[in-house]
């Protein structure tokens, strides 16, 4: 048996650590249970049990998680709880780090919610790309609220004293219920149509089941589709909705809606006085630096005696009029002088053409005298040729109308017709020549042909001729 190292508990301890807290099937549960000694020391940190009839496990909630809760846990409380399993290294205890804990009874509305936000998290309706731009400085603003409710009142508070220049129209709806979703999408349907700059949709804070509205589906696919923009305040810090997931902006409070949907007067104010004040140092830099401009030009010694601007340019513009009439003068006597060469160009041209014409004229007359001496030589020629073919034709033809007279007679006395003027004839049978009585059977139709026509016979019988 292999001798093994033993183990410090320690580093056992943390392994089991490591182990627990790298399996995700334990990160983020859901246990269900009831409250046993709870601490609270110092009113931060939380440490207690949750038990069940069968079994028990340590659970520890850190202020940064328990500020969140909505109620005061005590012993005996059935609450449903979210967090991780992990190892407390220095008591060697399994123990669950809880991050959020509610009254039990809420369980299947939680998984019901888990469910829903997972779907539409996966069909894109949460993502960032798709969130529309707030308007910088709205001035028509839409309430979508209950009538009369605390949440109404502090917007309209928070709106007076943040931007009291917005012109506001309110949708009040009913904001809690089973039949408060299609009331809220009904009014936000209106408040849409109303082309307004942003729309608020806000609540006051509540129990996961007054604020359950907030989380239906159909209202929530009707704000991502929405084209104004949305800003959302329902509940407090702690309280997300799907409605917030859908919306353009998520505020945690009324309040805060107002806040991320308007600018604050005041800074807008200062923030103008700003920009006064740069402009006015920045016009009165660009006047100075006018006026000096100005002062300078305006001691320039051409106002003093303006003719100096175009003096200089008058005696340009003579020296260029006295240059233009000379070369006016040289153009015309290079005009004349073109005239006189065009002249002296075409006389040579004419005596240079009648010589031309006259060496052709004797040219041709030679020529006329060589082809009249060549033309009557190969007339006479062509008479000579013409008898000798004459003669040889004539000679020819009569050979050849011999030949053929002889043929005829021949070809005659070897004609059918001939033949058939002695008492032959010739038999066909279907359109064919037959020579053989081989060719025939009793009762055929054949055709005879003989020396003036044709006649029709039946083969009676057949003889065969022993040579």
């Amino acid at each position: 048996m292999t001798q093994r190292k033993p183990a410090k508990v320690s580093a056992l301890v943390r392994y089991l650590r490591n182990r627990l807290e790298g399996d995700m099937n334990l990160r983020n549960v859901l246990v269900e249970g009831e409250i046993s000694n709870l601490r609270m020391p110092g009113q931060r940190h939380w440490y207690f049990s949750l038990k069940d009839e069968n079994a028990s496990i340590s659970c520890v909630m850190f202020a940064s998680s328990n500020q969140r809760v909505t109620f005061r846990p005590k012993d005996g409380d059935r609450v449903l709880l979210r967090g991780d399993v992990s190892v407390y290294e220095a008591g060697g205890q399994v123990q669950i780090i809880v991050t959020g804990m509610k009254l039990s009874g809420t369980g299947d509305l939680y998984m019901q919610l888990e469910e829903l936000k997972k779907k539409l998290y996966h069909e894109g309706l949460f993502d960032e790309a798709h969130k529309k731009p707030l308007p910088a400085y709205p001035m028509d603003i839409a309430l979508v609220t209950g009538d009369n409710t605390a949440a109404r009142k502090d917007v309209l508070i928070t709106l007076k004293n943040r931007w009291p220049a917005a012109i506001l129209h309110e949708y009040p709806t009913p904001v809690q219920g089973k039949d408060a979703a299609p009331l809220i999408l009904d009014a936000l349907m209106k408040a849409e149509s109303g082309n307004h700059d942003v729309i608020l949709l806000v609540r006051g804070g509540g129990s996961i089941e007054d604020l359950w509205c907030f989380n239906d589906e159909t209202l929530a696919r009707y704000i991502y589709i929405m084209n104004t923009p949305v800003v959302t305040g329902i509940g407090h810090e702690i309280d997300f909705t799907l409605c917030d997931y859908t919306a353009d902006v998520r505020a945690n409070t009324p309040t805060g809606a107002v806040e991320r949907a308007v600018p604050d007067i005041h800074e807008v104010r200062t923030l103008l006085r700003q920009y006064q004040s740069r402009m006015n140092t920045l016009v009165s830099q660009e006047l100075s630096v006018r006026k000096t401009e100005y002062r300078r030009l305006a001691g320039h010694p051409v106002f003093a005696r303006p003719e100096r601007l175009y003096g200089e340019a008058e005696m340009k513009l003579a020296a260029m009029r006295d240059k233009l009439m000379h070369s006016s003068d040289s153009i015309v006597y290079r005009e004349k002088h073109l005239q006189e060469l065009t002249q002296r160009f075409y006389g040579a041209l004419r005596q240079e053409s009648t010589k031309i014409k006259e060496s052709l004229n004797a040219s041709e007359n030679r020529m006329r005298t060589v082809v009249s001496g060549r033309i009557i030589e190969a007339r006479s020629q062509i008479v000579k040729t013409g008898d000798a073919l004459k003669m040889h034709t004539g000679s020819t033809l009569e050979k050849r109308q011999n030949d053929l007279s002889a043929t005829i007679r021949l070809l005659d006395a070897y004609s059918p017709l001939k033949v058939m003027e002695r008492g032959y004839s010739v038999v066909y049978k279907d359109g064919k020549v037959i020579s053989s009585i081989e060719d025939t059977e009793v009762k055929d139709t054949l055709k005879v042909r003989m020396q003036d026509g044709f006649v029709h016979a039946e083969v009676i019988s057949k003889e065969k001729l022993h040579g």
